[in-house]
């Protein structure tokens, strides 16, 4: 009920829904496309489950045309892993700022934060913004923008999405928690860039509970 509350107290954007400052995010995400991009992914996973716990240290180049496996726990993947990287379509699911023309334009909300920044409100996520195992979970969840501006210019400083409500991710798995935490930066040549993403989520299975925590950090050539 505080929630439901609070979110009522927030003014809605712009009159039929238009909003400059929101439409300026969106549009300088989508002049960041996948194909300017390359960068190395090193992710560090934790999950837990059923009494066991397993991590992975898994790092991937992409190059604006394709995904690269290039090392799992510190060693060389095998030819197995290599085939199933190169099995993924090109373009599908790259991480970058790019995302956030799609996330961003579907925001309703504006309200301050406590350091006085700005932070477009997003209920609902659009269809295809995230995924899990293979399956769209966008409608489950709900995002927070918190802007910066640069020279007059706005852009966004993190992008926290959370789950607005439990969820099954399938039928055996049902989601109690979802949180993912997407921070940016300015780079050197003055384009905004996604460099770090915290994901943690819960759930239970067969009546045992487990989760999965991932710290991914992003370095850009």
């Amino acid at each position: 009920m505080a929630l439901l509350l609070i979110a009522a107290g927030v003014p809605p954007i712009g009159d039929a829904g238009r909003d400059p400052l929101r439409d300026k995010i969106v549009a300088s995400a989508r002049a960041v496309p996948p194909a300017k991009l390359s960068f190395e992914r090193t992710t560090r996973l934790e999950r837990k489950g059923g009494g066991s716990l397993t991590r992975q240290l898994r790092t991937e180049r992409w190059d604006g045309a394709r995904w690269t496996l290039v090392s799992i726990d510190g060693h060389a993947p095998s030819e197995r892993e290599r085939r199933s990287m190169e099995r993924r379509k090109d373009a599908e699911n790259v991480p970058g700022y790019h995302e956030l023309a799609r996330i961003v334009a579907a925001a309703t909300e504006r309200r301050t934060d406590a350091q006085g920044r700005t932070v477009l409100v997003v209920p609902v996520l659009p269809a295809g913004s995230v995924m899990a195992d293979g399956k769209d979970i966008s409608a489950h969840l709900q995002a927070e923008a918190v802007l910066g501006s640069r020279s007059g210019e706005p852009w966004v400083e993190r992008l926290t999405v959370t789950a607005r409500e439990p969820f099954k991710l399938n039928l055996l798995i049902k989601v109690t928690s979802f949180e993912q935490i997407n921070n940016y930066r300015i780079s050197t040549d003055g384009e905004p860039r996604l460099v770090a993403q915290q994901n943690d989520s819960v759930g239970s299975m067969f009546g045992y509970t487990g989760g999965e925590k991932s710290e991914v950090l992003y370095a850009y050539r």
